[in-house]
């Protein structure tokens, strides 16, 4: 969802529409209008304090700031890569940077972090990449399933086949997914927002892609065994199967942000009709509201 700093107001507009959508579950606080702060503008002290000046001049309250991207870290000493742009300033901390400048200006700091996208087309440089390090965690199309689980997975075409896949069709997806099917990607997943929100004072967290690129993933080896039946017998039920499992996954990260950080508000980028959501994403947003794991939600343009 890459929304640039001066695309304020769209934020308020798309958030009030969802907040229309649930009111009847809907206990979010009102931040007023929001600003999503792209990762490209975290690489130097200026951008950073160009960034929050533009929002306060804007009527800003609250900023939405892109700390995770492609499985990276947009901060010191992250569990997962620093990224290429920030290699020339080692010591440069720009979510501490962000945090400061924004709280100066009286503005509230949300952690954006991309859940389960966790790398482009173009695969990471950085071998210590989890992408290269747990390749069986990564959710894989039901079009080339049949001909991945013959691959070895610790293989260089395993992982080349689903970057070659993800760059066929870039109008649907946006690169490489985990799975919240596998339990060990949920709990990497959930101790990198932990870390972030165990050291870092946010006033929230706003996750992005957390959902599945598409209804026709995950067909990994992992999620299919974990299923235990036959996707084609049973569609309904593979389909609330995995609809649970993210749900799951989203339970375990409020959860890691809640115990870290009370007040904390916690959202998530869903599409507006809840319908669209949970049929092509999986995503339950309307389960989640009922069920309190959301303070509010912003709807995404997928």
């Amino acid at each position: 969802m890459p929304m640039s700093v001066n695309r304020w107001a769209a934020g308020v507009l798309v958030a009030s529409a969802v907040a229309a959508l649930v009111a009847p579950h809907l206990h979010a606080r009102d931040d007023g209008p929001v600003t999503w702060v792209d990762a490209a503008s975290l690489v130097s002290p200026q951008l950073i304090e160009d960034a929050t000046a533009m929002a306060q001049k804007n009527g800003a309250k609250t900023l939405l700031v892109r700390v995770r991207e492609h499985g990276d870290s947009y901060f010191l000493n992250g569990l997962e890569p620093r990224p290429m742009a920030l290699l020339s300033l080692p010591a440069f901390d720009p979510l501490a940077a962000i945090i400061a400048s924004a709280h100066a200006r009286g503005l509230a700091v949300h952690a954006w972090i991309n859940v389960n996208l966790i790398a482009g087309t173009d695969v990471p440089l950085e071998r210590g990449h989890v992408v290269y390090r747990h390749p069986e965690w990564l959710m894989v199309p039901r079009d080339i399933a049949d001909d991945l689980a013959s691959l070895d997975m610790e293989g260089p075409e395993y992982l080349g086949r689903l970057t070659r896949y993800a760059r066929s069709r870039p109008a649907e997806i946006e690169g490489l997914y985990l799975s919240p099917v596998t339990q060990a990607a949920v709990d990497y997943t959930t101790s990198v927002v932990r870390d972030i929100v165990t050291r870092y004072a946010v006033d929230g967290v706003y996750f992005d892609y957390l959902r599945y690129p598409g209804d026709d993933f995950d067909y990994s080896r992992e999620a299919l065994r974990a299923f235990g039946q036959s996707v084609t017998q049973f569609p309904d039920r593979w389909r609330r199967f995995r609809a649970d499992r993210l749900t799951a996954l989203l339970d375990a990260l409020r959860a890691a942000v809640k115990t870290a950080r009370p007040t904390a508000v916690v959202s998530v980028a869903v599409p507006a009709d809840p319908v669209v959501a949970f049929t092509r994403y999986l995503q339950d947003w309307s389960g989640w509201m009922k069920k309190g794991l959301l303070d509010t939600t912003f709807s995404a343009p997928f």
